[in-house]
């Protein structure tokens, strides 16, 4: 008994809606670099609406057994807003590439974690390796121990803005932090502030200290020194940002203008400010970075660095699904999409210009 023709779009009907060849589609369904971005645009726009699912012979690695492992993202905490957006991007690369995506989080910010909690997540790393597809992690660190099982067990690691430097055979993606850096001190300067703070990320995070780079290298640009009273080590989060933002404010001298390495931890300077009777932005200037939802609904609204977090999501998915069907390849280049600067209500020259010698 012959089997019955199935009724699902096809592939050479996806190609039709694109207006490109079956060989084309199937390499962008594959997220095949040789694809330019944006046919694979098209064509997944195609698919959406003609409600293409890929089929089980055409997920990456060719293999039946592959429908039945998930890609596993590894978050530290699933509570901010960063987390959603990369979150989300993650979910959409997933669905049009056919992925089954699985989340496990650890529950707290990496810099929290004892040494006992350390090891309790490495293991619980460990014990997902061999029934995943390939592993995401994000803003968590990345151990030897993890790389040698991956390489064990041909899975592909990414590490979405590792806590930490990571080891060989780990791809690594992030935004031009040192960049967003620079532009944030870069706006402020043209303003007319000379006496800016920034409240950077917990120690050791690779992207808070790229952005802590990006800010010495735009004051060392302008000629000015960066005072180390003026730099202060925090965390991605509110309360932060009240903490380290009350204490420049109480300095003798206090910044005239405070950069905060997330959004989150901007609206804590505000705070911060707002109990000190200051004025957001006649008195003090506020930066934020990432560009989250935050941005737009606090009071002001936030001048914010954007870091395309959604695409920074996606980008991972297809990073990992490279390296999937790549059988055998090594880890990619690191891979940074761009800042920009989001000009809103936060900023503003200050009412004082303060000389710096």
């Amino acid at each position: 008994m012959s089997r019955p023709r199935s009724s699902s779009p096809t592939q050479a009907a996806v190609a039709a809606r694109a207006g490109v060849s079956v060989a084309t589609v199937s390499k962008a369904l594959r997220a095949d670099p040789v694809i330019s971005a944006p046919t694979r645009t098209a064509v997944l726009a195609a698919a959406r609406e003609l409600g293409y699912r890929t089929p089980v012979t055409t997920l990456p690695g060719g293999a039946e057994d592959r429908i039945a492992r998930p890609v596993t993202a590894v978050f530290d905490t699933v509570d901010t807003q960063y987390a959603a957006h990369v979150l989300r991007g993650l979910l959409e690369e997933a669905e049009l590439d056919g992925v089954w995506l699985r989340v496990r989080h650890i529950g707290s910010a990496m810099d929290q974690l004892d040494e006992a909690h350390r090891q309790a997540w490495e293991h619980s790393v460990l014990e997902v390796l061999p029934s995943s597809y390939g592993v995401v992690l994000v803003t968590t660190g990345v151990t030897a121990a993890m790389v040698q099982a991956a390489e064990k067990h041909g899975i592909p690691l990414v590490a979405v803005d590792p806590a930490s430097a990571v080891p060989a055979g780990t791809s690594s993606i992030g935004a031009t932090n040192h960049r967003g850096g620079g532009q944030a001190v870069t706006h402020l300067l043209d303003l007319g502030h000379r006496r800016i703070g920034i409240i950077t990320g917990p120690t050791g995070s690779i992207p808070a200290g790229e952005r802590l780079a990006g800010y010495r290298s735009a004051l060392a640009t302008a000629g000015i020194e960066c005072d180390p009273e003026l730099v202060r080590t925090g965390r991605f989060d509110y309360e932060s940002g009240v903490l380290h933002g009350g204490d420049l404010l109480d300095l003798p001298v206090p910044p005239t203008a405070v950069i905060a390495c997330c959004d989150a931890a901007a609206v804590g300077v505000i705070e911060a400010a707002r109990r000190r009777d200051l004025r957001v932005p006649e008195d003090l200037s506020v930066v934020g970075f990432d560009d989250t939802l935050t941005a737009t609904v606090c009071s002001p609204r936030l001048t914010t660095v954007n870091q395309p977090l959604v695409d920074i999501g996606a980008e991972a998915m297809r990073t990992l699904i490279r390296l999937a069907t790549s059988r055998g390849s090594r880890a990619l280049s690191p891979i940074e999409l761009a800042t920009s600067l989001v000009v809103r209500d936060s900023t503003a020259p200050p009412l004082n210009t303060c000389s710096v010698d």
